[in-house]
């Protein structure tokens, strides 16, 4: 069999628009928008787009690749088109980056307050000041590009006075020494207080595992504060801190009279008629904890709620990485993402149909634009049918669409450049190669960054857990495989064990492997005694590198197949965390220490001591991991976006361009110039090279950089 050269290059765009990260929109050889087209909704009759389009805050709620984005650029082509909203897309990672690379030296504030609170200040009123300007250069922009309609209105209204009007508000927040003669009073008023508290505080930081104690803030899913370590990592010191830290938010309201710059946008945009404005929040939860939630605090919540349905946010965020501040959950819609959110709220019993059917309708009308040929063409339909590729499509990448992008790439460059049809093995090789690649380094980036190490800890003990959750896997497939395990459901030929079930109430400590793709929400039921059982499968990729059999035997009498009895982990678990954690009241008088068990008691207490009303502290205990860590050159421990350069540049036998490795790590292209340029100049880690000057740098490792993981 032969494929043509456009065939296979149209195929090759229809796999990698799959892929695309961040803002990259789809277009075609004139520079024209192929969204509207191409757009798949992941639900049918395009309901996410539908309910997007709502006047309400909105948090679109998806581990990465989800489709987020391309979600926010379909709902602004649709708002384009009603003439009295408008939309304004921020990009808030790449806003906090520049907030962290574009220092303000503000000498007679820095006078005024401690050195750690002046710096955080500045990094935390940066990140404000730029998300506003964002937002009025958004406006701009709109405003400029409304051509001829827009000349028509301004025949009457006065456009210079509304331009002034704009540049005015533009200049009052980017005025520094505005901003000094608001912030030099108020913030002597609260340098005054911190003379008065005990310097030598200790910030206390409680871990369950994955997880963080913090009682009080209501987070997505879960009360008291508990947090996994995807999830806010929000710092305890004693009441005094807490009221400066609390004192600071109301400092930055000052600063930047929120309520005032919104009334005068309303202003301005009423000229335009322009009624509503949909403020769209992109990569939301990429931000350390304490930014999001002084960027709640500070920007999303007054704005939400003093904006009198002006303003709407639409917002893309992380599961477990939601911090509400002051809005009311009640008041917004939530839209869940991820496979098993997404279909369970419709139809449980047909969730993988559903899902197969979004596969199905992705790969058709990317194959089907970019190739003018049916779908069917590209895949062994001798070895297996149509409809069983889409349903293996949605088992590979839990339907998100950016992995089953990279892992229809790879089987492009194994078979279709060889004029080869695609099969199921060529499918299930690929995973296994996305896992090795994508997923697997994440706790090799966790070893060598710059956490803490007890926070280290508690993320890699994550790890030993995974370990033997996979060995109970594989000794589940060998009894089967051996028939030591005798009931009828059991296929000693096809020896299914990838999915199990446990106790619903240790998901909490599960959410930072679920939301790096180790494992994932299958389904919930109740077990064989009636109780009820969440079930989570792993990996696609993991399973064929264990070499054990994903899912489970077709048929009805199978539907309860993944709640048997050897499948039920929940004292896997539970004696996991009873070996690897210490639940202890803080109060060394007292002392007391509680088990895994009493979890529940003790988030119903606040994390309070029953004894003496102390704060119970979670710590992480591993020797072996501990020592491994401080074998480490402390010099080598590096920020989360240097190493996944280091990661990325070890993949690649050719340099590469900031650009492409930004594709592959979901960092801007700007920040990985400006890592690339420390990694090259401050630790020799990495190479940089241009043809001449003016040029555009590549990026290659060194001999040093070579040898960084070993």
């Amino acid at each position: 069999m032969t494929f043509t050269s456009e065939q296979k290059d149209g195929f090759f765009e229809a796999v990698e628009s799959m892929k695309k990260y961040r803002r990259a929109d789809l277009i075609d050889e004139k520079g024209r928008s192929l969204l509207e087209k191409l757009y798949t909704d992941p639900l049918p009759n395009e309901l996410v787009l539908k309910k997007a389009l709502l006047n309400n805050t909105t948090f679109f709620i998806g581990r990465k690749g989800t489709g987020k984005s391309t979600i926010f650029l379909r709902l602004e082509q649709e708002l384009r088109k009603k003439e009295n909203y408008l939309s304004c897309y921020l990009d808030v990672k790449t806003i906090y980056e520049k907030s962290q690379s574009q220092y303000h030296t503000i000498a007679k504030v820095k006078e005024v307050i401690p050195e750690e609170l002046f710096n955080k200040y500045l990094i935390e009123r940066t990140f404000i000041q730029n998300t506003l300007i964002a937002i009025q250069e958004e406006l701009n922009k709109k405003y400029n590009s409304l051509g001829d309609k827009i000349a028509g209105i301004f025949v009457t209204t006065k456009p210079e006075a509304v331009k002034e009007r704009i540049d005015e508000l533009l200049q009052r927040i980017s005025d520094n020494k505005t901003l000094e003669n608001i912030e030099i009073p108020l913030l002597r008023s609260i340098a005054s207080k911190t003379k008065n508290i005990n310097e030598d505080f200790k910030e206390k930081e409680t871990k369950i595992g994955g997880l963080e104690v913090t009682g009080g803030l209501k987070t997505d899913g879960i009360e008291g504060g508990i947090k996994t370590d995807s999830g806010m990592s929000w710092k305890k010191g004693n009441k005094d801190i807490s009221e400066i830290e609390s004192e600071f938010s109301t400092v930055l309201l000052q600063v930047f009279q929120i309520k005032e710059i919104i009334n005068e946008i309303k202003s301005i945009l009423s000229i335009l008629k322009i009624d509503h404005l949909f403020i769209l929040l992109d990569d939301f939860s990429e931000i350390d904890d304490h930014a999001i939630l002084r960027f709640v605090d500070v920007i999303l919540a007054p704005l939400n709620n003093w904006s009198e349905e002006f303003i709407k946010f639409k917002i893309a965020a992380y599961p477990g990485r939601i911090y509400y501040g002051k809005i009311d959950p009640g008041k917004i819609d939530t839209i869940y993402l991820d496979f098993y959110n997404l279909y369970s709220q419709f139809d449980r019993d047909k969730m993988e149909l559903n899902a197969a059917d979004f596969a199905k309708r992705l790969v058709n009308s990317r194959i089907e634009y970019f190739t003018d040929t049916n779908s069917e063409f590209f895949f062994d339909t001798d070895s297996l049918k149509i409809e069983e590729y889409y349903n293996l499509f949605f088992k590979v990448s839990m339907n998100v669409p950016r992995i089953l992008g990279y892992i229809l790439s790879f089987c492009y460059q194994s078979k279709t450049i060889y004029d080869k049809r695609i099969n199921k093995t060529d499918i299930e090789s690929a995973s296994q190669r996305y896992y090795e690649d994508k997923i697997s380094s994440f706790f090799d980036s966790t070893t060598y960054s710059l956490l803490g190490i007890n926070e280290k800890i508690s993320i890699l003990q994550l790890k030993e857990l995974l370990d033997k959750v996979n060995e109970k896997l594989s000794e589940n497939r060998r009894k089967i495989q051996t028939k030591e395990l005798t009931a009828t459901s059991y296929t000693p030929t096809i020896p299914y064990s990838t999915h199990f079930h446990f106790n619903p109430d240790l998901e909490k400590f599960l959410k930072t492997l679920e939301l790096n793709f180790f494992l994932s929400k299958y389904n919930d039921m109740s077990d064989k005694d009636g109780l009820p059982s969440s079930i989570y499968c792993i990996n696609y990729g993991l399973a064929k590198k264990l070499n054990i059999p994903w899912g489970k035997p077709e048929g009805n009498q199978y539907r309860k197949y993944f709640i048997e009895r050897p499948f039920n982990f929940t004292k896997l678990i539970v004696e996991f965390l009873n070996g690897s954690k210490r639940i202890l009241c803080i109060n060394p008088e007292c002392g007391k220490e509680y088990s895994i068990d009493q979890l529940k008691f003790l988030e119903f207490n606040k994390f309070k001591c029953n004894n003496c009303s102390s704060p119970v502290e979670i710590k992480s205990i591993s020797e072996k991991i501990a020592k491994e860590i401080s074998a480490i050159d402390q010099n080598k421990f590096l920020p989360a976006p240097e190493l996944k350069i280091i990661q990325e540049l070890l993949k690649s036998n050719e340099p590469l361009y900031a650009k492409e490795i930004a594709q592959e790590i979901d960092y801007s292209g700007q920040l990985i110039g400006w890592r690339g340029k420390k990694l090259a100049e401050d630790h020799n880690y990495v190479t940089r090279l241009r043809e001449k000057e003016g040029t555009p740098y590549k990026y290659k490792l060194t001999e040093n950089g070579k040898r960084y993981f070993n």
